[in-house]
Formats: C-alpha cells, sequence, structure tokens
C-alpha cells in the first residue's frame, strides 16, 4: 500500500504536538504527587476533557464504528446505554469527597484511597493493587489492538510494526509527563476527535439518506440490527441489559482512568460545571456507531467495499472518502485517543506494582525518587507484555473494551461507591468484595474469552454484571457481620474528633 506524502505530513505534525505537550508535562513532574494526581490540581475544562478523553479512547472510536457495522444497535446499548446517567451519578457520589480527600491526604491512586477509607488495611491496599493492574493490563491489550488496526489498514504495516510504532511514540511523551501528560493531551486529541467524529457521523448519515432512512436500510439487511438486544447469541437481553446496569450505572467509576482523576480536581468549585461538559462531550465521541451502520448500508449495496473485520470500517472509510492531508489528521486523531488512553493505563498499572502492592503493600522502601523511577519502568513492562498479547486480536474491539470496563467495575466499584458513602463498610467486607470481584468480574471473564470461549460459565447472563452485584452483596453482608470501624476518611465531612494521625502509607492491619 503506497501512502500519501500529505498523509505521513499530517500525523507527523499532529504527533509532534502531542510529543511536545508530553515534554513540556515532563518538565513539571517533580514528585510524585506530580506524576500522579498533577501537583496541585486542574480546572474545570482541562478535568472534563481528560476524563471524556480517557472513556471515549481510540479503540471506543474504532470500536463503537466496528459494531455498528457488526452488530447494529446492541453492543451501543449494552456499553453506552446507562453509561451517561452512571458518568453523572459517579461525579456526585465521587467527586466531591475524592476532592477533599486529595487535599488532605498524600492519596495518589485509588488503593491509596481504599486504604485510607478502610482503616488502613494491607490486605485491602494489595488486592485492589492487583485489581488495578489486571484491569489495566486488559485494556491496555484493547488499545494496542485498535492501535495495530490503525497501521495496518491505513499503512499496510504489519501488527507487529504498528505496535512497535505506536507504543513508542506513547513511551516519548508518557513515561515522563505522567497524569498530567495524559489529561493534557487528552484535551487536545478530543477537541479533535469530537470534531472529526461527529462531522463523519453527519456525512455518512446523509449518504444514505437521514437516519430514519438508515434504520429502515438496515432493519431490511437484519431486523436485528436495529434492535437492542439479540435472540441470541452474545447480545441476548441477559447480556445487553444487565451489563447496562450493573456496570454501566452502579459502577462506572469504578475503573480507575476515570475514579483517580478526580483526585487531579483543583478545588470544590471546579465541580459545578464538569457532569454537564462531561455528558455533552461523551454524546459527541461516540457518535462513530451511526458511521458503521451507515457503511453497512453502503456495503450491502456495493457503493464501498465490504471489510474482513468490522474493526477497520473506520480506517477503511478514511481511505475512500477523503483527501490525504485530511485522512492524516484523522488518523493522527484516532491514534492519539488510542495513546491518551494507553498512557492513563500505563500510568495507573506502574503505580499499582510499585506504589501500592510493593512500597505500601508490602512495606518496602522507597524515596520519592526511587518510587517514580520504578512506577516508570514498571509502566514499561506492563506496556510491553500487553503489546505481546495484543499480536493475535479479537473479533470486536469494543466487546473486548466492554470485558475489560467491567472487569474493573466489578473488582473496584462497590468497594469504592459504598466504601465513599456508607459508613458501616468494614475492612474486612472490603477485602470480601475484592476477592469476589477479582474472582467473577476479572479472572472468570478472561476465562470466559479464552478457556470457555465455546461454553462461558453463566451465559448468556453478563459476567462482569455478575461481578458487580456479588462484590457489592459480599461487602454489604460481611460488613453487617463485623464489628463497626472508625475511618479516617470521614473525618472531614463530620464533626466527629480526629483518630490517630498515622500517614496513609505505614503499614496497617491485614
Amino acid at each position: 500500500m503506497v501512502v500519501s506524502p500529505w498523509t505521513i505530513v499530517a500525523v507527523v505534525l499532529y504527533m509532534a504536538i502531542v510529543i511536545a505537550i508530553g515534554l513540556w508535562s515532563a518538565r513539571r513532574v517533580k514528585s510524585m504527587r506530580d506524576y500522579l494526581v498533577a501537583g496541585d490540581g486542574l480546572g474545570r475544562w482541562v478535568v472534563s476533557f481528560g476524563i471524556v478523553g480517557a472513556i471515549v479512547s481510540g479503540a471506543g472510536i474504532l470500536g463503537n464504528a466496528g459494531s455498528g457495522y457488526g452488530t447494529g444497535y446492541a453492543l451501543y446499548v449494552m456499553t453506552m446505554g446507562l453509561s451517561f446517567l452512571g458518568l453523572t451519578l459517579a461525579y456526585f457520589l465521587l467527586a466531591k469527597p475524592m476532592t477533599v480527600l486529595a487535599k488532605k491526604h498524600p492519596v495518589y491512586t485509588l488503593p491509596d484511597v481504599l486504604a485510607l477509607r478502610y482503616d488502613n488495611s494491607r490486605s485491602v491496599r494489595i488486592l485492589s493493587g492487583l485489581a488495578v493492574v489486571l484491569g489495566c493490563l486488559i485494556y491496555l491489550v484493547v488499545q494496542f489492538v485498535a492501535m495495530a488496526y490503525v497501521g495496518t489498514t491505513i499503512f499496510g504495516w504489519s501488527q507487529g510494526l504498528s505496535l512497535f510504532v505506536g507504543g513508542a511514540i506513547v513511551v516519548i511523551y508518557c513515561i515522563g509527563g505522567g497524569i498530567l501528560a495524559a489529561m493534557w493531551t487528552n484535551f487536545f486529541q478530543l477537541l479533535v476527535l469530537s470534531v472529526f467524529v461527529v462531522a463523519m457521523a453527519v456525512y455518512m448519515v446523509s449518504e444514505v439518506g437521514g437516519l430514519s432512512e438508515l434504520n429502515q436500510r438496515l432493519a431490511s439487511i437484519d431486523p436485528e440490527l436495529v434492535a437492542p438486544w439479540h435472540a441470541s447469541g452474545a447480545f441476548v437481553w441477559q447480556n445487553v441489559l444487565v451489563y447496562a446496569f450493573f456496570v454501566g450505572l452502579l459502577a462506572y467509576a469504578g475503573v480507575p482512568h476515570i475514579s483517580t482523576k478526580f483526585l487531579t480536581i483543583k478545588n470544590l468549585e471546579v465541580i459545578r460545571w464538569i457532569p454537564l461538559i462531561s455528558c455533552f462531550l461523551y454524546l459527541f465521541a461516540v457518535a462513530a456507531t451511526w458511521v458503521g451502520m451507515a457503511y453497512r448500508v453502503q456495503a450491502e449495496q456495493g457503493s464501498v467495499p465490504a471489510v474482513d473485520e468490522a474493526d477497520a470500517v473506520l480506517p477503511t472509510l478514511l481511505l475512500e472518502a477523503f483527501s490525504p492531508f485530511l485522512v492524516g489528521i484523522m488518523v493522527a486523531a484516532v491514534l492519539a485517543a488510542v495513546m491518551s488512553t494507553t498512557d492513563s493505563f500505563m500510568v495507573l498499572s506502574g503505580a499499582a506494582l510499585v506504589r501500592d502492592i510493593t512500597k505500601n503493600g508490602m512495606g518496602v522502601g522507597l524515596t520519592d525518587r526511587q518510587e517514580m523511577f520504578w512506577s516508570r519502568a514498571a509502566s514499561l513492562v506492563m506496556m510491553v507484555i500487553a503489546g505481546f498479547i495484543a499480536l493475535n486480536p479479537p473479533e470486536f474491539v469494543l466487546s473486548l473494551m466492554a470485558v475489560a470496563w467491567g472487569a474493573l467495575a466489578a473488582m473496584l466499584g462497590p468497594v469504592l461507591y459504598l466504601g465513599v458513602r456508607w459508613k458501616r463498610a468494614t475492612s474486612q467486607g472490603a477485602v470480601a468484595a475484592l476477592v469476589v470481584g477479582i474472582a467473577i468480574g476479572g479472572v472468570l471473564a478472561m476465562l470466559n474469552q479464552t478457556v470457555f470461549a465455546d461454553a462461558p460459565v453463566f451465559s448468556p447472563w453478563n459476567i462482569a454484571a455478575i461481578g458487580v452485584a456479588a462484590s457489592y452483596l459480599a461487602l454489604i453482608v460481611v460488613s453487617l457481620l463485623t464489628k463497626p470501624q472508625r475511618s479516617r476518611m470521614f473525618e472531614h465531612f463530620t464533626a466527629e474528633p480526629p483518630v490517630r494521625p498515622e500517614p496513609v502509607g505505614s503499614a496497617g492491619r491485614t
């Protein structure tokens, strides 16, 4: 495949801006606080764009277009049906307390927050750290798969070369700049991506005669393409609706690339408009579903080439319909979206391995500088592992992303949501919830994708939703059966007298 020089020029210019942001951010990172929570915090626009940019990744854009082409509305209803409410609920439940905690305590990660909430339990810290590592690894694989689709489809590269080039660029701008680089690159890429996706959706839907005509033609191809769920297969109602309710609504911010960004909010005043801004941005960015649906209609009519893999719809469409320079800008936007989410998970996974498990969980002494060095090194190792796994991609990117999101929601959502708002939750209940969430939502979910792929456990019910429900139940039951505990977290929200002022990172009870 011969790529136009104008396409290469546009991609290079775009990536140069992203790398410049990373280098600028790296110069501002002097400590772990800077590296993980952006120092004194960020304003409403950067936080809003940063959170939505991490949610609507390149994998999400490619995956939404692919799911629209391959499944119609079903996968969209499953992953996005209640997510707007779920994101809003997360803001109202979590943003204020986590912002306050970030100013009062050295909490830089989600396990830091959970350890502070649950009596500095070492078990809670280590288990939540393991959950972050497992979930981030799955999500990194998803992002690398999306990265490879762009490289192989647009540039004609091999899978391995696509992963290497994309990974190298992420390392250049992310390893040094940490969460600050992630937030500012998210801001930049989402500006471009939102315009790109909305323009593409409007263009493609108008090409088939409007939204009503699109739905009629989809129904003539296959009635299930316009149904919220399918009669059989992976998208039956038990899978679609329970995922939308338990994962999309009740545990949406269990994923650490959302919840930990609440720790970067500058002050409580910033929170006021963030939910509204985020939901508007989210709506724009997920419009790629209609791009895939319209492409399916055109492919059935023979006006555009059919694709062998549904997730190749967007790259193929770019090559067919747009000028080389515009293709380069759009490709760079998708790649930057992939990378902006990739860097968040690299930072989070490295911090979980070094700060949460090794330093604060196992008690290994590390200075702030040593912790930052080894966190960066661990992030690089996680990226390499994910890249090797991504050499054999799944059928639908968005399906694997739903598994990754569901795994994190099941493992971490209940202990965070109930922990922050329910004083009766105990460390024993949190341990039980983490074990159940990791076992069902994490380990069993991955086994269902691999070992049990032909006969998934609990099929057709969604395994991530079962993990969320079981984790909530374990936390409530065990907490009610154990002795109530005081938590230092609530000192800042009640008139209770303070308890012992031990540092959050010190060794605690198991």
